[in-house]
């Protein structure tokens, strides 16, 4: 299995494995509206993953081998509905492609990623890293958008961040449900796109934990995979018709009780530059029609869904005319 792994990894070319390891997204731009990506994120230790699986590309990832998480992952919410889907994946995917050097452009299982432990760990987090945690492997691409190979691609460890358990399984995984069914009626069937950036803030703690761990006798690194603070997306739905086109933010506190605040693109911005400590970032390349009627129409469907599903609900938004500011707490 192993020689055929390296040989199907080596039969790729040298130019596409530059661009999907490292330095563009441009063969997977198709995820990102208006072709641009988040800006303000990259330092040396990023990389820009195309995420590619069965031969084809997913969706797109910037992946920090520092802190051993994503930043961020962008994708679209595919088709209305997905007949016949492949069951949960047990075992995850890692990147070949992170480590220096490598030219395997498609995601692996551990066993066949043609590296041994120490080259795999030393530029992203494995599955061990999760063991007697109490974290989850958290999607920022939800399977649940994705259909077919699509859905199996977002297992990859490149697309997950530690996420406290009842914050993903209960709090997020509400949102993700009300989210989706809420672009399929608004977007998908108004004949629109509907572009996401789902990302991490990174925190200060770190995974595993030795005084947490149960094995204590087998050899493992801690302090490895950076904790976040915060989850955040940036939901745009591109339409040809501007008055079907609408966007909105998202940031939620990473934890066991959160909190969710919902609010423009623009906003979401302001709140990353704090947290980054940076004046360079923006998500989305402009604000997808924020003040859109069609925003407030799915905003207060959604919240609608998640009341009491975080501990605070905060909505800010400000609808035309736009003397008003309208403010609402669940």
């Amino acid at each position: 299995m192993g020689l055929l792994v390296l040989l199907g990894c080596v039969s790729l070319w040298a130019g596409l494995a530059l661009a999907e390891g490292g330095s563009s997204f441009i063969n997977c731009q198709q995820y990102l509206y208006k072709t641009a990506e988040p800006e303000g994120f990259d330092t040396q230790e990023t990389r820009k993953i195309c995420q590619r699986f069965n031969n084809a590309y997913h969706f797109a990832t910037l992946y920090d081998r520092q802190r051993l998480t994503p930043h961020w992952s962008a994708y679209t919410l595919k088709g209305k509905s997905c007949d016949k889907q492949p069951q949960r994946k047990s075992s995850w995917f890692v990147e070949p492609q992170l480590k220096d050097g490598n030219t395997c452009t498609e995601m692996k299982i551990e066993s066949e990623s043609g590296l041994g432990k120490h080259e795999r760990n030393s530029t992203q987090a494995i599955s061990e890293d999760y063991e007697n945690t109490n974290y989850d492997r958290g999607h920022l691409n939800p399977n649940s958008f994705q259909c077919g190979s699509g859905r199996t691609a977002t297992f990859t460890l490149t697309n997950a961040v530690p996420m406290d358990p009842c914050f993903n399984r209960i709090h997020w995984g509400k949102l993700e449900k009300s989210l989706k069914d809420k672009l399929t009626i608004n977007c998908l069937n108004e004949n629109g796109t509907a572009y996401l950036v789902t990302g991490a803030v990174g925190g200060t703690e770190k995974i595993p934990k030795e005084n947490g761990d149960k094995e204590g006798d087998r050899e493992r690194t801690y302090e490895r995979v950076a904790v976040p603070s915060h989850i955040w997306t940036d939901v745009c739905c591109d339409n040809a018709n501007n008055n079907r086109k609408f966007s909105f933010a998202f940031l939620a506190e990473n934890k066991e009780e959160p909190t969710l605040q919902v609010f423009p693109a623009e906003q979401l911005n302001e709140e990353l530059r704090k947290m980054y400590k940076s004046l360079n970032i923006r998500v989305l390349a402009d604000d997808c029609n924020a003040q859109s009627p069609k925003t407030e129409e799915v905003i207060e469907s959604m919240k609608k869904d998640l009341n009491g599903a975080f501990r605070d609900l905060k909505i800010e938004f400000q609808y035309s005319p736009p003397s008003k500011k309208k403010k609402v707490f669940g």
